[in-house]
C-alpha cells in the first residue's frame, strides 16, 4: 500500500502555497498603508475579477479560438493555480490548460510589467501594486518585492481578485452570462 501518491504538479502547488504565505511578513509591515487604502483596493479588486472573466471571454471569442474547452480553460488565467484549478473545475474546461494558461500569464507579467508599467508612466505604488497583483499571480507579486510600497497592494491584489473571480463564477447567472459570451 502506497502511503503517498503524488501527481503531476502536487508538489509545485504544496510549495506555491508556502510561497504565498511568505508573503504577508512584508505585508504586515505595510497594514497601516493598505488600510487607508481600502477602498481602492475594493474597487480594483471588483474591476480586476469582472474584467478579467469578461475580458478574456470576449477575447477568446473574438480570435475564435476553436476548442470549446480551451476557451472555457483560459478563462481564469489571472488567478492563481489553485482557484484557477477549481474555476476550470466549475466550468468543465481542462484543469491542465487552466494551470499552463495561468503559469503563462504569471510569467508574462513577471517579465514584462514593471516595464510596461514603466513605459506607461504609472508611478503609484499603489497602482503598480494592484495592476500587478491582478494579472501577474505570483511570479508578477514576486517581481515587486523591490517596491517595497507596491508590493503589499500586489499580493493583497492577487489574493482577493483570485477570491472575487471565484465567487462570480460561482453564482449563476454570472456564470451564464459568461458561457454565453465565451462560446458564442
Amino acid at each position: 500500500m502506497e502511503l503517498f501518491k503524488l501527481g503531476a504538479g502536487d508538489l509545485l502547488l504544496f510549495m506555491l502555497g508556502a510561497s504565498v504565505v511568505s508573503f504577508s511578513i512584508p505585508m504586515y509591515a505595510r497594514r497601516k498603508l493598505v488600510k487607508d487604502n481600502l477602498p481602492v483596493i475594493l474597487t480594483s479588486v471588483l474591476v480586476s475579477s469582472v474584467g478579467g472573466l469578461f475580458g478574456t471571454a470576449f477575447y477568446v471569442r473574438l480570435i475564435q479560438v476553436a476548442s470549446k474547452t480551451v476557451r472555457l480553460s483560459v478563462l481564469p488565467r489571472f488567478v492563481t493555480t489553485p482557484l484557477a484549478i477549481a474555476i476550470a473545475t466549475m466550468l468543465e474546461g481542462n484543469v491542465a490548460i487552466a494551470a499552463a494558461a495561468v503559469v503563462l500569464s504569471g510569467i508574462t507579467a513577471g517579465t514584462f510589467g514593471r516595464n510596461i508599467l514603466d513605459s506607461l508612466g504609472v508611478k503609484s505604488p499603489i497602482a503598480r501594486g494592484l495592476a500587478m497583483g491582478a494579472a501577474g499571480q505570483g511570479i508578477g507579486v514576486a517581481a515587486l518585492v523591490p517596491e517595497k510600497d507596491a508590493f503589499p497592494f500586489a499580493a493583497v491584489s492577487m489574493v482577493m481578485t483570485a477570491v472575487g473571480a471565484t465567487t462570480l463564477i460561482s453564482i449563476p447567472a454570472v456564470k451564464k452570462v459568461l458561457l454565453k459570451i465565451a462560446l458564442q
